[in-house]
This record gives structure tokens, sequence and C-alpha cells, in this order.
């Protein structure tokens, strides 16, 4: 996909945070129990669930990718297809704070009333969430999303001020809890939505499984990641 200028004039802008495809760079935390190479394809299926959510939540909403990198000028990332309603850009060098904080000043440069960052890593999120999300923001100043890990899935925001961000301990249970705090010293008032998990180690994986075979949603990505993984494991061992 192709880089574009972000210049969709919309009140509200729904951006999507993922890293680029690139087997042995993404989902390392379920090695061994996949390969480099599933496990990017696990990434990919859970980022266009992602989108394919927002695409359908968010009709009316310009709509961002931020990839974690460009692109190479080789192939070495997997090829994905995403709705064409995403702009892609990528995220600025730095801590993900910054990166956000840019994504965010970009997003009301262009014209934007509220903001919202969506992980990759919940493809399974309701769309009820998603919007909430947006609503929150007629009456909070910052809406987050909490994961059950500690960090959060969702972050809005109707002002802008990188100093949300700051002295955040990125990627550790203190995430959600340091950015909270972040908030209440802006003065901001904040609203907390339901707390939902990411895709991030194999019990993850294991309980939408889990959840699957119950009856539960399973976004059509991932449920065709599964069925190949399936083919996968039938698959004789090759010889020594």
């Amino acid at each position: 996909m192709k880089e574009s200028r972000l210049c969709d004039a919309a009140e509200d802008v729904a951006i999507l945070f993922a890293r680029r495809p690139v087997p042995g760079r993404v989902k390392s935390r379920l090695f061994p129990d996949l390969t480099p190479q599933q496990a990017c394809r696990l990434h990919i299926a859970s980022t266009l669930d992602t989108a394919a959510l927002l695409d359908r939540a968010l009709p009316q909403a310009a709509k961002w990718i931020f990839w974690s990198e460009a692109p190479a000028p080789e192939p070495a990332s997997e090829a994905i297809e995403l709705p064409a309603s995403l702009r892609a850009r990528t995220q600025a060098q730095g801590d993900l704070g910054g990166r956000m904080a840019d994504a965010l000043r970009a997003a009301f440069a262009s014209g934007a009333r509220r903001a919202v960052i969506f992980g990759s890593d919940s493809p399974t999120l309701p769309a009820r969430i998603v919007l909430q999300s947006f609503a929150a923001l007629n009456h909070c100043d910052v809406v987050l999303g909490p994961s059950e890990d500690g960090g959060y899935y969702l972050i809005g925001v109707r002002k802008f001020d990188p100093r949300l961000f700051e002295a955040v301990c990125w990627s550790t249970s203190q995430a959600f809890e340091q950015t909270r705090s972040n908030a209440a010293r802006l003065g901001w008032a904040v609203c907390i939505l339901e707390s939902w998990y990411d895709l991030d180690k194999w019990k993850d994986v294991e309980r939408l499984r889990s959840e699957a075979r119950r009856g539960g949603p399973l976004p059509s990505h991932l449920a065709a990641f599964f069925e190949d993984l399936a083919t996968d494991k039938k698959k004789p061992a090759p010889p020594d």
C-alpha cells in the first residue's frame, strides 16, 4: 500500500497503529508456539480484521493507518490489502508516546474535532466500544480503553497536548495508570471504557480459540488463519 497525504477533512479521525508485517519481527512472543511466518500471518489477520471493524463501525470518519516503519525497498514484508478507506502513513521516530503524539497532532492539524488511536492487537473488539470511544469525547477530554495487561487498546482525545504521553513506561503493566495520571495533571476529564484483551501471548490465542469453540464471534481473517493453522499442523514433519 502506497503512502498518502493526510488530507481527509472530517470531524472524527480513527487511527490504526500497526507494525509492518515482517516475519520474525512481529508477534515474537508467540514463538515457539508459532513459526515466524505463522506469527506474521496472525498479525496480518488481526490488522485486517481491526481495519474492517473500523471501516464498518465508522463510515463517516476519516480512517488512517500508521505503520511502524516505511515500506522496504524490496519485498521483505508480507503483502496486505486494507480497505480503501484507510490512508497509509509511517509512524514518527521515538517511543510509542512520541509516535502517538505525532499522529494526533496530524489529526488535529487536518481539522479533526475528535481523534482515537486503536491498536491492531484487539480484533475482536465489539463495534459498540468503537462507537463509545467517540461518543465519550462529547463530554470527556480523553477516553481510554484499558487492556487486561495494564496497557490500553485505544486512546482518544478532543484536544492535543504531548504531555499526555510523558514519562510512561510503554509495554508494561503501568502504562494505563501512568497515562491516566498524566491526564489528571493536565486537568482533563477522563472516560474509561470496559477492559478488553490483546492477542499478545499464546494464552491469548488459546483464549480466543476457546471462545470461538463456545460460539463466540470470530472475525473473518482470524477464522481463515486458524483454518490454515490447523492444516499446517496436519502436514507431516520434514525428514531429518
